[in-house]
């Protein structure tokens, strides 16, 4: 990323991604958990990152040439730079949990349930669940998306496959609540599956290479960190010899964007 790394906030979705779109929560009412995180020299474009909406925000707010948002309410800057993203003549809108991953600090659950903007959002950031989440939660770097990668390309859409991401996601949410390892990886496993069963192309066949290391024990679970790999998010209560070798941790961001801690 260069010179861009610290110009404006990360987010990492840990479960529940597509359930954002009304064409999928309107199958299936969910969740989708994001988590505010500080930069790491790691992070990339075409990844599952919000990198499209972060140039949006770099380009409104001017925070590549030192300019810095309003000093507002996190949800009232999420929806702001939501809109922006996706003027009304738009011809594909995206999701709200990148806008609102990127702004809101901590751990949270945007629940959708058919439209564009959820209904409701949880929020987890007390010091001893954030630390926890840090400890158990590995990013493993992979390829790249391609260019022309589709991930709409084949669609399964029912109610039945969205219904799978939602549990998934909601698997997640109960492992963060409860500190929960188990439960955590649990739901990422649950929530890619969930995206092979609604849309075959988020898993593709020549990733499954990529993800077989870290199935079974010691590991928990684990989950692309978006449609066609970028990342492998990993969840082991164990520092293992190949999580060593090919893993890293974030630090996640608990105060506004504005707060310089």
């Amino acid at each position: 990323m260069g010179d861009d790394l610290h110009h404006f906030p990360w987010r990492i979705c840990l479960a529940g991604g597509w359930l954002d779109q009304p064409w999928v929560s309107k199958l299936h009412p969910g969740s989708v958990i994001v988590v505010n995180v500080h930069p790491h020299e790691m992070f990339k474009t075409r990844s599952g990152l919000a990198t499209s909406t972060r140039t949006v925000g770099t380009k409104l707010w001017g925070t590549d040439k030192g300019g810095e948002p309003p000093d507002d309410n996190p949800m009232k800057l999420a929806r702001f730079l939501f809109n922006c993203e996706n003027p009304i003549d738009c011809e594909y809108v995206s999701g709200s949990q990148d806008a609102l991953g990127l702004m809101l600090p901590g751990i949270n659950q945007l629940n959708y349930d058919g439209k564009y903007w959820p209904k409701s959002v949880d929020s987890v950031t007390d010091h001893d669940t954030v630390k926890w989440l840090e400890n158990v939660l590995w990013v493993v770097p992979l390829p790249s998306r391609p260019q022309g990668y589709n991930p709409l390309k084949t669609q399964h859409l029912s109610e039945e496959n969205a219904a799978k991401i939602a549990k998934g996601s909601s698997l997640a949410w109960q492992g963060i609540k409860t500190r929960s390892a188990s439960l955590l990886g649990t739901g990422l496993t649950t929530t890619m599956q969930g995206w092979s069963d609604l849309l075959p192309e988020t898993v593709p066949s020549y990733s499954h290479s990529w993800y077989q290391p870290y199935t079974g024990a010691p590991y928990n679970g684990c989950l692309f960190s978006g449609a066609g790999g970028g990342f492998l998010l990993v969840v082991s209560e164990n520092e293992t010899e190949l999580l060593r070798k090919t893993a890293f941790k974030v630090s996640i961001k608990t105060t506004p964007w504005m707060s310089k801690m």
